[in-house]
């Protein structure tokens, strides 16, 4: 039986990819970067990182960006943020079959800081990202791709699955400590927004849904889709949200109060999902506009 993945080591660091996949993943000492021996040569200049290291109080520090220029100065441009970083997460692709293109690499980027936002385990220091230029396709591209990479993170040691009762309860905290969680949200008029999309697991069948924003809370109405199974990233609390839920034949029965935008969406979807993104306006902009 084949290995579900390939891993390669060199000098400290991990290279680690799929068979009959263009999914490349790295996780780099920083020392190494900052010494130009990254232990290997990334085929392909478009990447987006991940930092990672651990602060005074032990709770683990990230941050997310982005590089056309693969290495070349990015990564270890960041020591401003935080000066200890420890390790660096590239996500990248082989070059041939490659979706990676300046809107794309946009794109995970935002995810990946909306992810990270929404799990709230970790000290985000990553300030604005933007959702980019992606098309349809991409983006459904780009889905797919951090669905297979939150597993191979999760292996090489980051976590961007798991959402724990604990860190949920200390939400109202790091709201009031960090402040731009809860002002991003308030950003959001009042009405009612609107959710579309095409789901490949699902035979790229449409999931559709209404959100009321109504003075800094967002409800999921009655009549929403919801996905009949799960796929990756799904929160535990959203998780026991949606059994707990009355559902028929896929239709939401009742309307139900979320935390956010992506919550909203992530029940919908079954999956994590960058609500900032797919809910839209009625002349159909994402609600991301809000925050810019």
């Amino acid at each position: 039986m084949a290995s579900r993945y390939i891993i390669k080591y060199n000098d400290g660091a991990v290279e680690m990819t799929k068979p009959n996949s263009t999914i490349l993943i790295y996780k780099i000492p920083y020392t190494n970067l900052k010494a130009l021996n990254p232990g290997f040569v990334i085929p392909n200049l478009f990447i987006v990182y991940i930092l990672f290291g651990k602060n005074a109080r032990g709770k683990d520090v990230l941050y997310v960006g982005k590089s056309k220029n693969g290495l070349a100065n990015r990564p270890t441009a960041h020591d401003d943020k935080y000066a200890n970083w420890s390790d660096c997460y590239i996500l990248t692709q082989f070059k041939e079959r490659t979706f990676f293109n300046d809107g794309t690499i946009q794109y995970l980027e935002d995810v990946l800081n909306h992810r990270i936002n929404e799990l709230n385990l970790y000290h985000n220091t990553t300030v604005t990202t933007s959702s980019g230029t992606a098309n349809t396709d991409d983006v459904e591209n780009c889905d797919d791709y951090l669905a297979e990479v939150y597993k191979m993170l999760d292996i090489l040691g980051l976590d961007l699955i798991t959402n724990s009762e604990e860190a949920e309860a200390e939400k109202d905290v790091e709201e009031s400590e960090r402040g731009y969680r809860a002002s991003d949200r308030a950003k959001i008029p009042d009405g009612i927004y609107h959710f579309a999309r095409k789901v490949k697991r699902f035979g790229n069948t449409f999931l559709r849904g209404e959100m009321r924003v109504k003075s800094g809370t967002f409800i999921l109405l009655k009549g929403s889709d919801v996905a009949t199974e799960t796929g990756i990233g799904l929160s535990s609390i959203i998780d026991e949200k949606r059994n707990r839920a009355k559902v028929e034949d896929g239709k939401l029965m009742e309307d139900i109060e979320l935390t956010s935008p992506s919550a909203c969406g992530e029940f919908i979807m079954g999956a994590a999902c960058n609500g900032w993104v797919d809910w839209k306006t009625k002349s159909g902009e994402s609600i991301d506009c809000y925050r810019k």
